[in-house]
């Protein structure tokens, strides 16, 4: 039998057992049992390797309710992407994972951009973000942040903001869609729930646990979801996954599609340019001030056109915020 053949076989074999341990719980014997099968039947498959696909298949089976930690940790990237500008004048910054050193990596992202000019406004992009640090999730949110108080209560740890001296300030908005989970759900939430800025997008998740870490013969560690995670009152952070304060509803084949690249269309065709908010303040502010000189729609839409719906709803806000502030 080919390698391929092995390897589908066997993920079949696999994937009936998993569900078989969890409708009857059968014991090690069986496991003992099967593994014999198919050593005897398929050549090429080891012990070790048997192991590993049954603990895989196993922890799948968990919906992300148990995750296995190497001794090594894996390289998982950087915690967030470069800071970007936006129509000249509207920073983004997009967060890949909220771990420890998210709240400086912030710090630095912000100040990155002030360099560039006063900006209009800020938008924190959680959408794809995971992470399970609830600590780091508070410290970054501390950065948007001037009270003290209990934001998340994680197992028998009271999770605190500080009294920051000088927050984050201006008009912000979070992006977050259904792969925004575990400490960057919990992030999204806190700012919402502080009311930092707006919620925009799909609904989170639903994947704010609190897990109970144990160490394993071999070094490694299982994390296992044994509560939830709350706020200071009592009530969980996510049940049913952070409901955005604007939905934003967006083909799922197409999403990572904008994600990749704010400017593509899923048909490669420019598509019709839409009125957003910032253009119908502009008209009417015209019409109900005939002579007031306001930006034209060239200068407020300046650059190439965004055709991920998400950000550029964002984008539309904070446009239309910052015309409505420079007609008072």
């Amino acid at each position: 039998m080919s390698a391929i053949g092995k390897s589908v076989v066997l993920g079949a074999v696999l994937a009936a057992f998993a569900q078989d341990l969890w409708a009857k719980s059968p014991t090690a014997s069986r496991l003992e049992e099967i593994y014999s099968v198919i050593r005897t039947n398929l050549t090429g498959i080891d012990r070790e390797q048997f192991e590993k696909e049954a603990i895989r298949s196993l922890i799948r089976r968990t919906g992300g309710n148990a995750e296995l930690v190497r001794k090594r940790p894996i390289d998982r990237g950087p915690l967030m992407e470069p800071s970007k500008v936006y129509e000249q004048s509207f920073g983004y910054l997009r967060i890949r994972n909220v771990e420890a050193g998210l709240a400086e990596a912030i710090e630095s992202g912000v100040a990155a951009l002030q360099p560039k000019g006063e900006l209009g406004g800020l938008m924190l992009d959680l959408r794809f973000a995971q992470g399970r640090d609830y600590q780091a999730a508070v410290l970054a949110a501390d950065k948007f942040l001037s009270s003290e108080r209990t934001q998340l209560v994680v197992g028998e740890r009271h999770l605190r903001s500080t009294a920051t001296e000088k927050p984050i300030s201006g008009p912000i908005t979070v992006l977050v869609n259904s792969e925004t989970e575990g400490a960057a759900e919990a992030l999204a939430a806190i700012l919402q729930r502080n009311r930092i800025g707006l919620v925009i997008g799909s609904k989170t998740a639903a994947r704010t646990k609190a897990f109970s870490e144990f160490t394993l013969r071999d070094g490694d560690k299982l994390r296992v979801a044994t509560g939830e995670v709350r706020f200071d009152d009592g009530s969980p952070v996510s049940v049913k996954g952070l409901s955005p304060d604007i939905p934003v509803r967006v083909n799922p084949d197409h999403e990572r599609l904008f994600f990749s690249d704010a400017y593509a269309t899923p048909s490669g065709r420019k598509q019709r340019r839409r009125v957003n908010e910032a253009q119908l303040v502009r008209q009417l502010r015209q019409k109900l001030n005939p002579g007031e000189k306001v930006e034209s729609v060239a200068e407020i839409d300046a650059g190439k056109e965004v055709f991920d719906p998400v950000l550029g709803r964002a984008l539309d806000l904070l446009k239309g915020l910052k015309s409505v502030g420079a007609g008072r």
